[in-house]
């Protein structure tokens, strides 16, 4: 590249980058900068060892709809993951259809371990639980003060406790049946 366009893009990047190629600059050190980030990304690619193209963001959408599902909410993903909400959004949405192959992977690492203290899960398990509690010859009052509830009653809902109170539920168990 010659003249002032050549001139502007020196300026702007240095010569040498693959900014500066991919900015229009030919130079030798460029188009060896460049072809060095080409035979990188070639290299991942046979390796499948950093592979980051785009992939169908299907999978990831779908494992999104499972977990919500299952109780984990949107900003719980975007912790565990480190993807951001906004993005989670959009792939929940199904407005993004394509996504990069790393926020796929990293999506679909997610589990219903990261579910947030305060989400609501299934009462069925914790009702059983405090049902085997009581046979064993414990009272509800002893339980509640147990689990750390202010009152000396086990006020819960049927149908959905918070994740935290499901949890304190299943450790007392484990140790009165240990």
């Amino acid at each position: 590249m010659s003249g002032i366009a050549g001139w502007a893009v020196a300026r702007a990047f240095p010569h040498g980058t693959r900014s500066a190629y991919v900015r229009g600059c030919r130079c030798a050190p460029c188009t060896a900068a460049n072809a060095l980030y080409a035979l990188g990304r070639y290299r991942a690619r046979r390796l499948k060892d950093d592979w980051n193209d785009l992939v169908p963001a299907e999978a990831a959408r779908a494992h999104i709809l499972k977990l919500s599902k299952a109780g984990v909410g949107r900003r719980a993903i975007a912790a565990a993951s480190d993807v951001s909400s906004s993005a989670l959004a959009q792939i929940r949405a199904g407005r993004s259809h394509r996504i990069r192959a790393r926020t796929a992977r990293r999506i679909l690492a997610v589990d219903v371990g990261c579910r947030a203290d305060a989400s609501l899960v299934s009462a069925k398990g914790t009702w059983r639980l405090i049902g085997l509690l009581i046979e064993e010859g414990f009272t509800k009052a002893e339980l509640a003060r147990r689990i750390g509830l202010a009152s000396p009653a086990l006020q819960f809902r049927k149908g959905r406790v918070l994740a935290r109170t499901a949890l304190r539920v299943k450790k007392l168990y484990r140790a009165a049946v240990a």
